[in-house]
């Protein structure tokens, strides 16, 4: 899968006011989450095409050399469940592209022996760091998934000894990623096949009218590519 991808910052001042803007483009009411994300670097390639688990299909289907992936859930269900973990692996953003960010992305729910390749003491990654999305609103308008969060880092040494088991932090100990307390405004399409030429067309197309349209109320923008670069850096390379 593919993602193409527009990234803004809202100031807290102007968070309700886009919110309702977006539900009138939208015709719709955001959906609220709490989203936890645990970050992980890979430590060893996986065994190639030896195994048929989804984790290791997943890790396949991307070049071969290490890096970061990511564990995400949603801790704010309806029924007061959390949702199982998603695996999340984002490949470095295209080159030459722009206009926008398009990237190869992989996301798949995991089992708990899955998981275990998580867990600390085993072979294949190091826990780095985690932080939740609090508040995040999500609205989806035509192919485009539009989320507004503020990001929030966890206090020191949380999940230090096996983040999957750990309590969730708490938020009021949760401190905003950005000290002004800015709101992070992701809007994607993603494209099942990204080699077919069509569906991207599409897809920018989409994109970049949604772009238009918010003209005025959000300033979409492309982030340096590398600063998404996703591959763990080698002593020497």
């Amino acid at each position: 899968m593919h993602e193409l991808a527009l990234y803004s910052q809202i100031p807290t001042t102007r968070h309700t006011q886009v919110l309702q803007i977006l539900s009138g483009f939208t015709a719709s009411q955001p959906t609220e989450t709490l989203e936890q994300t645990l970050i992980y670097q890979q430590l060893r390639l996986p065994d190639s095409g030896t195994s048929k688990k989804a984790l290791n299909r997943a890790a396949n289907a991307q070049p071969l050399r290490l890096t970061y992936h990511k564990l995400v859930r949603d801790l704010k269900e309806p029924s007061g469940d959390k949702t199982p973990w998603t695996f999340r692996s984002e490949d470095v953003p295209s080159p030459g592209v722009q206009n926008l960010i398009m990237r190869s992305v992989i996301e798949t729910f995991i089992t708990e022996a899955d998981l275990e390749r998580f867990r600390q003491g085993q072979v294949w990654y190091k826990y780095i760091n985690q932080f939740l999305a609090h508040p995040a609103h999500r609205f989806v308008h035509g192919n485009i998934i539009i989320r507004v969060s503020r990001l929030l880092s966890v206090p020191e040494g949380t999940g230090a000894l096996e983040p999957l088991d750990a309590p969730v932090p708490a938020l009021e100990d949760c401190k905003p990623v950005d000290p002004s307390g800015s709101y992070m405004f992701e809007a994607v399409v993603r494209v099942e096949d990204g080699g077919n030429s069509k569906l991207v067309e599409m897809a920018t197309k989409e994109l970049l009218a949604f772009k238009k349209m918010v003209e005025g109320v959000v300033d979409l923008k492309v982030p340096e590519r590398l600063s998404l670069d996703s591959r763990v850096k080698v002593k020497g390379t």
